[in-house]
């Protein structure tokens, strides 16, 4: 099965007032399809619409036109959102909990037993290399360890699907790598990823298939075995080729 899969997937924002419209196109008949248990990387310009796909596919806004299917059922199926996990850029969370009070409340909103709650959080800091620090006040945290306690979070119900937005993004080389090493793991696991980033040397070492998000339209989805040369090189030639010819 699919994890993901759009058909002709448009959205147009509209601004203003009664008099006076402005309207915005995000995407342009994107189609894109992910395997189950890939990793997929997102790329594109700011501006290239890859966070308004990303918000689509998590229900979060509403296409003007085409078709989305997550895990198989039509994006609107709230039932499906157990199964679907979201780390944005920047996670908040109070700072003067606890890694092990914040997932164990996060366990409680699952619908989760304390106890339950409680094993799941151990089970969770774990694998992202935290149980040592369980304890610790949040405050106390830097950005890498705090992306860990948000791949810790969405541990918590085991999803099936991963939406992570620039996770190694302010990550100095050494929490890069650890983030790099928790994210294949999950593939390890059966998950199935989409990876928006900037970062483009990262997505080459993490990706299984990349997709070139520009002005709206996906203008480029192929195995990342197929990249030729240098990723970031790739990139900036297949984004120019693209305005030249476009």
């Amino acid at each position: 099965m699919d994890a993901i899969k759009t058909k002709k997937l448009s959205k147009t924002y509209v601004s203003g007032n009664f008099w006076v419209r402005k309207r915005s196109v995000a995407l342009i008949n994107v189609d894109l399809t992910v395997k189950e248990k890939q990793v997929f990387g997102l790329l594109g310009l700011n501006g290239a619409g890859k966070t308004t796909l990303m918000k689509i596919l998590l229900g979060l806004v509403s296409p003007s036109s085409g078709k989305a299917l997550v895990l198989g059922k039509d994006i609107r199926e709230a039932s499906n959102r157990k199964n679907i996990a979201y780390l944005p850029e920047m996670p908040y969370f109070p700072r003067y909990l606890t890694p092990r009070e914040i997932l164990t409340f996060y366990g409680r909103l699952y619908e989760l037993s304390h106890k339950e709650s409680k094993a799941k959080a151990a089970e969770a800091l774990q694998t992202v290399g935290l149980y040592k620090r369980a304890d610790s006040k949040l405050r106390e945290f830097s950005k890498g360890m705090l992306q860990r306690v948000g791949i810790a979070s969405l541990l918590l119900n085991d999803a099936k699907l991963f939406f992570l937005d620039e996770p190694t993004y302010g990550l100095d080389p050494l929490a890069a790598k650890e983030m790099r090493d928790i994210i294949l793991g999950l593939k390890k696991k059966g998950k199935t990823i989409l990876l928006n980033s900037h970062q483009i040397s990262e997505v080459h070492k993490l990706c299984d298939r990349i997709g070139i998000l520009h002005g709206g339209k996906m203008i480029l989805d192929i195995p990342v075995s197929k990249v030729k040369g240098n990723m970031e090189d790739f990139f900036v030639r297949t984004v120019k080729k693209y305005e030249r010819t476009d």
